[in-house]
């Protein structure tokens, strides 16, 4: 079989992927009024530990912040499952989930926290861009 065909992502390769690239994605930053920005270039975002605790402005816990981030990555991971590997993971669209993702931990913490996804992809095309997540705080 050639390229993968008929070959489809499964619940391990996802699994796998992301793993691997937490190591080499970028760390959260506090950027202008005190907003936490995320951002990824494949499609994941880094669940590690922020830089400094206090970013979070005691509406959320370090474990907090660490499972959003998660919850995040396991819904974009949710979207690759069945793919067919004709594709890399980096070049399946992932915006839609992203974006569902974000509308669970605004229904979550509504009231404390809001999250807003944000990329430069068009239309959901085949997703090689940068993606990014602003966290503020009310």
């Amino acid at each position: 079989m050639g390229c993968g065909t008929g070959r489809v992502y499964n619940e391990k390769d996802v699994e796998t992927h992301i793993n691997k690239c937490q190591t080499r994605l970028p760390s959260a930053e506090l950027v202008e009024g005190d907003v936490i920005k995320l951002t990824s270039k494949n499609g994941f975002f880094n669940s590690s530990s922020l830089l400094n605790s206090q970013w979070l402005q005691g509406k959320l816990s370090n474990n907090e912040y660490r499972q959003a981030i998660e919850h995040i990555n396991q819904r974009i991971g949710q979207s690759i499952i069945g793919a067919v590997k004709n594709l890399s993971i980096e070049q399946i669209p992932k915006s839609q989930s992203a974006k569902l993702a974000i509308e669970e931990l605004n229904d979550k913490y509504r009231g404390r926290v809001q999250f807003l996804f944000r990329n430069d992809d068009q239309d959901n095309s085949i997703n090689t861009t940068e993606s990014f997540i602003y966290i503020n705080f009310k």
